[in-house]
């Protein structure tokens, strides 16, 4: 009886031994693949979405004063949101805008406000192009922010003023 109670004691003692070999004798997993992204609200997954993200990174990147200085330092194109705009009183329509934010450059400074105005209805209208040849239905509407460098903001474009009084704050 001695001798049992003691093997039973040697077999309860390994048990927890074994269960620390027995999952290396599994065969070998496949290695997994590359997942898609598991939160993609924030991003642009739109293949040809991108490429106009690509495009107007590149066209703001050309843009310079009459002394070869860039206009914009930087261009950033954030994922399209739905947004709320209103349409008189009481009334709202919700609409799919892609945030565009630039940030002036060297050259902004040497321009005159007139020419200011001219480079940032230029600009709008240069992503509403480009925008429209997706051909989205509905249609992506672009809303344009241009700061300094400092984060004060100079415009911001839903839609552009008939009046041409795009740029605040930099008079």
């Amino acid at each position: 009886m001695n001798a049992m109670t003691h093997s039973m004691r040697s077999l309860l003692a390994a048990l927890p031994l074994l269960s620390f070999v027995s999952p290396g004798c599994d065969p070998p997993k496949p290695p997994v693949g590359p997942l898609p992204p598991a939160y993609t609200s924030n991003q642009i997954t739109d293949p040809a979405l991108l490429d106009v993200t690509e495009e107007v990174q590149t066209w703001t990147s050309q843009q310079a004063d009459d002394g070869q200085k860039p206009l914009y330092s930087h261009a950033e194109v954030l994922s399209p949101v739905p947004i709320v705009q209103p349409y008189g009183v009481g009334v709202f329509q919700q609409e799919v805008r892609l945030p565009v934010i630039f940030t002036t450059g060297p050259g902004w400074n040497s321009l005159k406000l007139a020419e200011k105005e001219a480079a940032v209805a230029l600009a709008y209208r240069e992503i509403a192009v480009r925008l429209q040849a997706l051909n989205h239905e509905p249609a992506l509407q672009p809303t344009l922010t241009v700061q300094t460098p400092q984060g004060m903001e100079l415009a911001w474009i839903n839609r552009l003023d008939p009046g041409g009084k795009n740029v605040h704050g930099d008079d």
